[in-house]
């Protein structure tokens, strides 16, 4: 038990910190002994974590006058409509090139709102997590036979 919260912990830190995200965190998890599921699950919330972060820390930013102005017309920019109506569909493709935390940071600045901001990263770390594993999934099975 006292392994498996150790493994769980290492996941979700993993999962947070930038660069090592999903990518290093499922594999390492996996060859520690964790299941695939378990590390989808953890490294997940690890990298989920991030989002909230970029949007609590905007919010802050944004209180601060001169930063306030220049947030604002970052947001209302001309495409604001097309980040809105096509925004999901990059934030799917790009997490996987740039992560989480860039992507956050990216689209909350350019105008998108935090809800769809959060449901499409939920979604693109879902999938990029289960595809994640099953490529070490089956990569171990392989050296294994």
């Amino acid at each position: 038990m006292m392994e498996y919260l150790l493994l769980a912990i290492s996941a979700l830190c993993m999962g947070y910190i930038p660069f090592f995200e999903i990518y290093l965190a499922i594999p390492a998890m996996m060859v520690a002994g964790m299941g695939p599921i378990s590390a989808v699950i953890w490294a997940g919330i690890g990298n989920f974590a991030g989002v909230p972060t970029i949007l609590f820390f905007y919010e802050q930013l944004s209180k601060i006058p001169r930063l306030k102005k220049w947030l604002h017309r970052l947001e209302h920019n001309r495409f604001r409509t097309k980040i809105e109506r096509y925004g999901g569909i990059m934030v799917l493709l790009t997490t996987v090139i740039v992560g989480v935390w860039a992507v956050a940071a990216i689209c909350r600045s350019l105008g998108m709102s935090r809800r769809k901001l959060m449901l499409t990263t939920g979604v693109s770390i879902f999938v990029y997590s289960v595809l994640t594993a099953y490529s070490v999934q089956v990569g171990l099975d392989w050296f294994q036979s």
